[in-house]
Order: structure tokens, then C-alpha cells, then sequence
């Protein structure tokens, strides 16, 4: 799964690297993410990428009673194509959303363990997701899939990483998602880092850079 990640590139870099031609003129880096938090995701629009925030969970369109649902933070890839809350998405409302680390918590010894999971660059990647609009709000959910083995010592579970352009590109496009679906995938295996952190991430509360700092109890998991 994908419950925590940071982004704390520049603006010109995030712009730059996604081919962004529209960005929030309000942005701030975060070193640790969260749920039912406005996240920075881009779409296609026409011949147009945009960025733009947007609430993470998705609340289906269809969704009346917001108090009784309990927003979707991940989709499983395997099976997107036959739950209602995403099916009626694949086709014109898939987005990314744009992110530098993720965190994953491992259990050791009796213990829940966080790691920071970054690709061997250190560079942005963009997370494949999905959005959808009720009466309240614009949502989102964040595509999983199963660990590749960087991953599969942490968590059985991953976020699907749009590694390149041509791969976000053609996630954003107008494609059928039966073209698109080959990617949700795991990320190529040796893609990936890690190392372990402190438990500051456990609090949402946390956002500043000590939340990335490596811990010196646990070593990186290899």
C-alpha cells in the first residue's frame, strides 16, 4: 500500500522534469504526506499538463452520505477494473500525482519500523492515480500493486511508479485504458532504495525535514 510519502523538490524542478505547463502559485515541500490532505497531482488537458491540488481519498461521485464512507486512499491494480468506486475513472480521469519518497513500516521485532523507499536517482517520480468529483470535493486515490523485490522485504505492497515521461505521458493520454493497462506494474526491480527512519513519520503533525533523517537503530533492508 501507499499511506505516507514526501515531495520536496523546487517548483522550476517539478515543472521542468513533468513538462508542467500550469502549476500552483501556492506550493510548499512536505516531508511527510498524508491522507484526506490536498496533494500536488497533474492531468492532461488537451495539449496541456496541469498541476493543481487535490484531496487524497477518493469519494465516488456516487457517494451521498460522506459521514458513512471511508475515503479510498489506494486502488489495487489487479482488481481496478471491477470495483464500481473506479471502474467508470480509467478511461477519462487518470492523473498523477508527483512525489520524491514514500514511507513503508516493516515489523521488527515485535515493532512497527518506518523506511524511506526513493528511487536510486534521488529524483521525482509521479505515482499513477485516479480522481473523481462529487457535490463536496475533487478526490483521488493512489494505484498500488505488488512489491517488486527492492520492496518485497518491507511490504508485500507498492505504489505503481510512472518512472519516465513516455510512460506518464501515455497514462494521461487519451488512450483506452486497455492500451494503458500494461502499466500497472511493479517498478523494474533494482530501481529502488530505502533506509530507515525515526518515528517521527508515525505522527501526521510531523512535516519538517527530520522526518527523512535516517534513523541509526536499523540499518537499510536489503
Amino acid at each position: 500500500m501507499c499511506g505516507r510519502y514526501t515531495l520536496n523538490a523546487s517548483k522550476e524542478d517539478l515543472i521542468e522534469q513533468f513538462l508542467l505547463d500550469d502549476f500552483p502559485e501556492l506550493f510548499e515541500p512536505s516531508y511527510n504526506i498524508a491522507p484526506t490532505q490536498n496533494v500536488l497531482g497533474a492531468v492532461q488537458k488537451k495539449n496541456e499538463r496541469k498541476a493543481g491540488y487535490i484531496k487524497w481519498g477518493l469519494v465516488p461521485y456516487w457517494v451521498k452520505d460522506m459521514k458513512k464512507w471511508k475515503p479510498l486512499i489506494n486502488a489495487r491494480a489487479e482488481s481496478i477494473e471491477e470495483k464500481p468506486s473506479y471502474n467508470k475513472l480509467l478511461e477519462k480521469r487518470r492523473m498523477i500525482i508527483l512525489a520524491d519518497s514514500f514511507y513503508e513500516w516493516s515489523t521488527i521485532d515485535g515493532s512497527k519500523q518506518p523506511y524511506r523507499i526513493q528511487l536510486k536517482e534521488k529524483r521525482p517520480f509521479a505515482f499513477a492515480a485516479l480522481w473523481d468529483r462529487n457535490n463536496e470535493d475533487t478526490t483521488c486515490t493512489i494505484i498500488t500493486t505488488e512489491a517488486n523485490e527492492d520492496m518485497a522485504g518491507i511490504h508485500e505492497r507498492m505504489p505503481v511508479i510512472l518512472k519516465d515521461d513516455s510512460a506518464i505521458h501515455h497514462w494521461l493520454s487519451d488512450s483506452p485504458f486497455h492500451d494503458v493497462k500494461h502499466l500497472l506494474i511493479p517498478i523494474e526491480d533494482g530501481s529502488l532504495t530505502n533506509y530507515a527512519v525515526s518515528s517521527l513519520v508515525n505522527s501526521t503533525r510531523n512535516v519538517s525535514k527530520e522526518c527523512i533523517k535516517k534513523s541509526n537503530k536499523h540499518k537499510k533492508y536489503s
